[in-house]
């Protein structure tokens, strides 16, 4: 029953991140290990229920008007998006820099919010999530800041799926929670990241990038200046101060 609800799922993923584009039975059968009774059955129950829409036996399947007011009704993390959203897309545009707001569940990196101000790097997030936590500046970050018990579990997993080592120009986990920063280059990028607190815990975190040529001084460091203070705009404004004139 689990194996069939995650299919479920998935399927129910891949036609929303395809959405207005149909997908084939054929196709979807062999993304996740089905074969096209299993897969066509699946579709009619997520039809039946409105999530998806039949396009055309030769087209296939869309998300369906559910899925589109499931979306719409969700409320997430509002009080810190709400804070982001304009210093984003302020940032994005002062440094023409890719700019993100991002938190880790498990061992997937979520992003919140991006906006694109650079128009050297065509970034598309084509993905509900991202495994990517030990080879991306926000990925990086929001490891080192969490609980001891689950950065070892992060950094076993990763392992075993076979990431070794860390990005070459990468500062160690260590250093990044002791400088609250993680910068460095990646073979096209400069990527930066900073910590979002809410009343001194990390629960976010912001990052930026741009294309590796224009990351040199003195352009560097007024990008660290500036997402650094991002960051902390945003902590200030979901923080609730705790004491007393």
């Amino acid at each position: 029953m689990i194996k069939v609800l995650d299919k479920t799922f998935a399927i129910l993923e891949k036609l929303a991140l395809e959405s207005p584009h149909p997908c084939r039975i054929g196709e979807l059968a062999e993304a996740f290990g089905l074969n096209d009774a299993t897969c066509a059955r699946i579709l009619k129950e997520l039809v039946d229920a409105g999530y998806a829409i039949r396009i055309s036996r030769r087209d296939g399947y869309a998300a369906g008007p559910r899925a589109w007011t499931l979306a719409s009704h969700v409320r997430y993390r509002e009080k810190l998006i709400r804070a982001a959203e304009p210093v984003i897309r302020h940032a994005s545009a002062e440094f023409e820099a890719s700019v993100l707001l991002a938190e880790r569940l498990g061992t997937e990196r979520y992003i919140l919010l991006h906006h694109n101000g650079c128009r050297k790097l065509d970034i598309v997030l084509g993905q509900l999530s991202f495994h990517d936590l030990i080879d991306t500046a926000t990925g990086l970050l929001l490891t080192a800041f969490a609980p001891e018990a689950e950065q070892k579990a992060i950094i076993e997993r990763y392992r075993a799926e076979g990431f070794d080592q860390l990005p070459a120009d990468a500062p160690s986990l260590a250093e990044i929670r002791r400088r609250e920063r993680c910068v460095f280059r990646k073979s096209n990028q400069g990527v930066i990241a900073f910590p979002i607190r809410q009343n001194r815990e990390v629960t976010a975190v912001l990052g930026a990038s741009v294309a590796v040529d224009d990351f040199t001084e003195p352009f560097e460091s007024r990008l660290i200046e500036g997402i650094n203070r991002a960051a902390r705009q945003i902590s200030q404004s979901i923080s609730t101060i705790q004491t007393a004139g």
